[in-house]
């Protein structure tokens, strides 16, 4: 991404394709699961197909184990399941809080989370120029989830 010269635009630009982004990743990762529910399943404890990335992630890692016909992806799957959860956990510190501009470059974000049952500030500061790696991160995982699909395709003959 190419500065305009204007951070708060800059940051607003990382922050739509992160986005889409991560929506496109997580749409894959949920057809991959459907793949395999499709052709393999039901895949043990998960009757439905789940919603949340954390249970999307618990069911493929559940699949790589389970199923004997993904034996082959199994370390490619997990290392893809764990960069899910990384990544998840450094886009929801940005995208997830309420940010404004500190300086020249530098922003801070304040969120809510649970703690304890109770509600619980958390800070964070970012510049433009991490919004901007971790799109590209996210952009690497789309694609790195879209391969991986195609491969479990190929195993079931799935077009």
């Amino acid at each position: 991404m190419r500065s305009s010269g204007n951070d708060f635009q800059d940051l607003c630009i990382a922050f739509g394709l992160m986005t889409l982004s991560w929506a496109w990743a997580e749409n894959i990762l949920a057809s991959t699961i459907g793949v395999i529910n499709k052709n393999a399943g039901p895949i043990k404890g998960y009757p439905e197909a789940p919603l949340s990335l954390k249970k999307k992630v618990s069911c493929l890692k559940v699949a790589l184990r389970d199923i004997s016909a993904l034996q082959r992806l199994q370390n490619d799957g997990r290392v893809l399941a764990e960069l899910f959860i990384e990544l998840s956990l450094r886009r929801n510190e940005i995208v997830h809080g309420a940010a404004w501009q500190l300086h020249e470059g530098g922003f801070q974000s304040i969120g809510l989370a649970v703690h304890r049952g109770d509600y619980a500030v958390q800070n964070h500061r970012f510049n433009v120029s991490d919004a901007v790696r971790l799109e590209s991160e996210i952009s690497k995982l789309s694609n790195d989830a879209t391969a991986f699909l195609f491969r479990v395709c190929r195993i079931f003959d799935t077009p």
